[in-house]
């Protein structure tokens, strides 16, 4: 699993309907506090995590109108903090930063708090290594700092709630239902669509749907790109995809 804790603002914990909201729609996010900050951590087993922590931040955003979903948290920890996640003494944790026990090339702090008494550290960084070096920490996985950046970059653009496009996309798959005997055919064009999309060049400046037409004779992914519309059509008749302008 990949573990992605997101910060949030404009979230009150301590609210009774803002509970309710999260119980009702946002109950597969892990919430917590810290430090007077809003964390939502989601865990995903995703190919691409990226497109699915995005997915998750427009789903916040929608059901909780006051809320922004800012950035990756980078959960910088301290000696101290470190020393407590993994159940050791702080003079362990020195001596490892210091190189003087164990295999050396502790991660690098990114930087120093309590003018420039303390150092910080990624958890994300200590927890790998610790993991390789010795099988202590959590056990999860957590993105790389360019799945960092680019989600980052992302969530950037994500500072109003969604609208009705990116809601039926994110719930085709309980909204729209192909023919039984399309169904294998459908799901692995749907699922490359949901993929190769929000991959592209226009991820992150767009709104999209997939919607089946009318005549039910064709399924219809949509994005808005700026200003300029693009359309790919899948024809059940045809085991292709066919870009349409």
């Amino acid at each position: 699993m990949i573990r992605i804790p997101l910060r949030v603002s404009g979230v009150d914990l301590d609210d009774d309907v803002t509970l309710e909201l999260l119980g009702e729609h946002l109950s597969d996010l892990a919430w917590s506090e810290h430090d007077g900050g809003v964390v939502a951590t989601l865990h995903t087993p995703a190919e691409n995590p990226v497109a699915t922590a995005l997915a998750a931040a427009r789903r916040i955003t929608h059901h909780l109108p006051n809320a922004e979903v800012l950035d990756v948290d980078q959960e910088l920890v301290s000696a101290s903090d470190i020393a407590s996640r993994l159940g050791v003494s702080r003079e362990a944790v020195r001596l490892w930063v210091e190189g003087l026990r164990g295999p050396g090339g502790f991660p690098r702090p990114v930087g120093t708090i309590g003018n420039g008494k303390s150092k910080v550290w990624q958890w994300l960084a200590v927890n790998a290594w610790m993991q390789e070096n010795y099988h202590i920490g959590e056990d999860e996985h957590h993105l790389s700092a360019q799945q960092i950046a680019e989600l980052n970059a992302h969530l950037l653009k994500v500072k109003q709630p969604i609208d009705d496009e990116w809601e039926a996309a994110s719930f085709y798959h309980r909204s729209v239902r192909p023919q039984a005997e399309r169904n294998a055919h459908f799901h692995v064009l749907l699922e490359q669509l949901d993929e190769e999309i929000l991959s592209s060049r226009a991820k992150g400046h767009m709104h999209w749907a997939i919607k089946m037409r009318a005549d039910q004779s064709s399924w219809v992914a949509r994005y808005l790109h700026h200003d300029a519309a693009s359309y790919i059509e899948v024809s059940p008749e045809l085991e292709q995809v066919e870009e349409l302008t």
